[in-house]
């Protein structure tokens, strides 16, 4: 069975990003495996702790090693990929072999995946993520990307509402990555 790993480019527990990631786990039922990386210990990127890289640095390579396709769900924060995600995908991209920097990474010929919940479903941050995926040598299927619109009564309540429109974006998107895998 195909799998894939879902990264979570925010770390607030129970947040919306998260709630989108449950979600798109529901939607992709037992059709894949999919698991869910947790990364929230992955250190700053600094090029002199590169070899070896962190215990926690090897953990999240092999978890992305050992996946068919990677799905990004991303928040927007000032138009932009957190810092955080993009440490993340600092670390992926690096390569595995010490004496050549353009060997393949963890995440090098991944299929990759974005979708994003924003005020404005992540219209700027999508395209943003999915170049930078491209630049660091992965597969992008940018067809069918979703973004979740975060409306007001969302942010009270603290609950994202999945519109029928959404779950059918999602749907699209999980389709359009699942015909893709092994």
């Amino acid at each position: 069975m195909a799998k894939i790993l879902m990264i979570n480019g925010s770390l607030h527990a129970g947040g919306f990003k998260e709630q989108l990631v449950n979600q798109i786990v529901a939607l992709i039922g037992n059709r894949a495996e999919v698991s869910i990386l947790d990364w929230g210990n992955v250190p700053m990127y600094v090029q002199n702790q590169e070899f070896p890289a962190p215990e926690i640095v090897t953990s999240v390579r092999k978890s992305v090693q050992s996946a068919d396709a990677i799905w990004f769900v991303t928040p927007e924060y000032n138009y932009q990929i957190p810092g955080g995600l993009k440490n993340l995908t600092d670390w992926l991209s690096r390569s595995l072999d010490e004496t050549n920097s353009r060997a393949e990474s963890a995440i090098h010929g991944k299929i990759t995946t974005v979708s994003a919940a924003s005020s404005d479903g992540g219209s700027h941050v999508r395209p943003i993520l999915e170049d930078l995926l491209a630049f660091i040598r992965t597969n992008v299927i940018r067809e069918n990307a979703t973004g979740v619109a975060i409306k007001p009564n969302n942010w009270a309540s603290g609950k994202l509402d999945f519109s029928d429109d959404d779950i059918a974006a999602l749907n699209r998107q999980a389709e359009t990555l699942l015909v893709q895998l092994p």
